[in-house]
């Protein structure tokens, strides 16, 4: 599944996507997929992507702003960021010590 999603972003010009598999750390899901997004319109065309896909969307929630979506797909869960949300909360470095990240080409 995670495959799936991360074809979904890169069509979508989702640039920066981060694979982050906490598998030894979360009973909840398997993997954080964080990508950097540019507009309110490419997050409208993924959401829509997905839901349209044999994915299985859980949750979606967002900021007022939008620069900050979370979609919850059960064993993975995607945080889309505008750069500098990003920047801001850095999840990357937040596991980095904890967890293996899985690169995407």
């Amino acid at each position: 599944m995670k495959e799936d999603i991360v074809k979904i972003l890169e069509d979508k010009k989702v640039e920066d996507i981060t694979v982050i598999d906490v598998r030894s750390k979360s009973a909840m899901f398997d993997y954080f997929i964080v990508g950097t997004i540019s507009s309110n319109r490419q997050t409208d065309a993924i959401i829509y992507d997905l839901k349209k896909s044999k994915i299985n969307v859980h949750h979606i929630e967002e900021t007022q702003d939008g620069d900050w979506i979370l979609i919850d797909c059960f064993d993975v869960v995607i945080h889309l960021f505008d750069e500098q949300k990003r920047a801001e909360y850095d999840l990357e470095s937040l596991w980095q010590n904890t967890i293996k990240t899985l690169n995407v080409e």
